[in-house]
């Protein structure tokens, strides 16, 4: 049976922790992850599936870094953000009842480059490379 809260705190993105790559408060301006997999209707001799079958499962995540993050990075990598070997980004949820949500991709950055505009504070947007995720993994 489901737990019924009145006037409650939701998780909001004040509530977000990132750690990654040794770091444990990352300042991420935005960070969005998906799991997706393939499915597939199985046709006979008739018009209408007769039934369906699953496929190869797809993770994807785009992280925005602020450019001060994304510089130290690079410090840290001896200036190539390529080379850094596959890391897990633990991304973690807690709202005022302390009911944690955990979630951890394991990824590596596939570019690096640079979005110079006119606004204040720089940031950069990465599409990574995603080996797996693990949802609500506390």
């Amino acid at each position: 049976m489901a737990k019924i809260r009145k006037n409650g705190k939701a998780y909001d993105s004040g509530d977000v922790i990132v750690n990654m790559l040794g770091n444990p408060d990352v300042e991420v301006t935005e960070i969005s992850y998906e799991t997706t997999q393939e499915h597939q209707k199985n046709y006979g001799l008739k018009r209408r599936a007769r039934g369906w079958s699953m496929g190869k499962i797809d993770d994807t995540c785009t992280l925005t870094l602020p450019m001060d993050e994304v510089v130290g990075i690079e410090k840290a990598a001896g200036g190539d953000l390529l080379s850094i070997k596959p890391f897990d980004i633990n991304v973690t949820f807690v709202d005022d009842y302390n009911e944690i949500i955990n979630d951890t991709i394991t990824c590596k950055f596939q570019k690096q480059g640079r979005n110079v505009n006119g606004e204040m504070g720089l940031s950069q947007q990465f599409e990574m490379f995603v080996m797996s995720i693990e949802y609500n993994n506390v």
